[in-house]
């Protein structure tokens, strides 16, 4: 053997798997020369935000020059919203919705009503006519809803 045994019989925490793992971590960060300031001072991962929850928008009153009658304006348009892409990891959360599925070399998308499934190997999806598809996820260039 290359390593020496450890045993946990001359230490003071609990025997159970938390304490042991505490213990083997406590013991890899003096064999390192971690401190707590260290540690404290070392970058933590910024959360991603997600853009399907913006800020909500509020309404601000302004007060015009113009007379009451010209009240009636013009109805303002809304933008449309923005495609949301699916992925490997994201699209058990819109199992239900109907996607646009695109390949690799073919000009127009599947429509498809629901994705059933999307592993490393394959993308499979229920078709417009109610029909299961599975194709290569290799091939599939991205999948928006």
């Amino acid at each position: 053997m290359t390593k020496p045994r450890f045993s946990h019989a001359a230490c003071s925490h609990p025997s159970t798997k938390a304490g042991r793992a505490g213990c083997r971590k406590a013991m890899r960060a003096a064999a390192l020369g971690e401190t707590a300031e260290q540690k404290a001072a070392a970058p933590k991962p910024v959360a991603k935000k997600d853009p399907r929850k913006a800020a909500p928008v509020v309404a601000v009153e302004t007060t015009e020059s113009a007379p009451a009658e010209n009240a009636e304006a013009a109805p303002v348009e809304t933008p449309a919203a923005e495609p949301i892409e699916i992925n490997a990891d994201t699209w058990k959360d819109h199992r239900d919705q109907a996607a646009s599925v695109y390949i690799n070399g073919v000009a127009e998308p599947f429509a498809a009503q629901c994705i059933t499934g999307w592993s490393i190997r394959f993308l499979q999806f229920t078709d417009s006519e109610g029909k299961r598809q599975r194709i290569p996820a290799s091939t599939v260039e991205r999948v928006t809803i």
